[in-house]
């Protein structure tokens, strides 16, 4: 008896640390090259350990044959690293908008390394990236991201088969609205840049002499990353406000 209660719990536990090891090996805060790797598995083992109380209940019985097996702890992984895909395109939007803004202020061969792509990435959306990483740790919003973990036991029952479908779909759908949240991150810098461009491009017909590109680089910079750090609360904002929007679907309701 203590022999099939031992095994049921260790069975449950590692097909809950399947789906929320995955998820959390891509989830910005909790992945990436800066997580010490062991720190990665031990948290992923101890949420997974704390959770057993809680969906227990809601992992089937361990199934006889290896390739049922296989099967299942596959499509358990295969959950955690969609919603962790999820995640990771919400983000996105912060490369998008950071892209777009170099290309304004025409900083954008400078590099640094990017703790949310963990690459080097160019400077402004290493710079977003990071900003967004620290509000969302210090707001409790990762607490979301778990939350959400945990209520996909409700919409993706654990061995039931996945809806892959839906799952390619709403990846294509995120990515494209990830894009446009960029677009609308970086709107105040777009607008800067279309009138500096004209206005350097009327100044150099009326001075052919001028060297105008070259003078204007610096008021460039200047004036670029001034309009940035005046509409840098705005831009979390309206960050801020998607991912909690692009990660509300995925929660229960209560």
């Amino acid at each position: 008896m203590l022999n099939e209660i031992l095994t049921a719990d260790i069975w449950r536990f590692f097909a809950i640390f399947a789906r929320l090891g995955s998820a959390m090996m891509i989830m910005p805060g909790f992945g990436g090259t800066l997580v010490p790797s062991r720190f990665r598995l031990l948290l992923a083992v101890a949420i997974s350990f704390l959770l057993m109380p809680v969906l227990g209940t809601r992992i089937p019985p361990l199934p006889n044959h290896p390739a049922a097996l296989a099967i299942l702890v596959l499509g358990e992984a295969t959950v955690g690293v969609f919603l962790g895909v999820v995640v990771l395109s919400l983000m996105t939007a912060l490369d998008v908008a950071g892209t777009f803004i170099g290309f304004q202020t025409g900083l954008t061969n400078a590099f640094s390394f990017d703790a949310v792509a963990a690459q080097q990435s160019q400077l402004l959306s290493s710079f977003l990236g990071n900003l967004a990483l620290v509000i969302i740790l210090s707001s409790d919003l990762h607490h979301l991201m778990l939350q959400a973990l945990v209520d996909s036991y409700t919409l993706f029952p654990a061995g039931t088969p996945l809806p892959l479908g839906d799952f390619s779909a709403t990846l294509a759908r995120m990515m494209s609205a990830s894009f446009s949240l960029g677009v609308r991150i970086s709107a105040p810098l777009l607008v800067f840049g279309l009138i500096f461009y004209a206005g350097m491009g009327l100044l150099s017909r009326l001075v052919p002499q001028m060297q105008v590109f070259f003078v204007i680089m610096p008021l460039q910079v200047l004036t670029g990353l001034w309009m940035m750090m005046v509409s840098l609360s705005v831009m979390m904002l309206l960050f801020l406000n998607a991912f909690g929007a692009g990660l509300t679907p995925y929660l229960a309701p209560r």
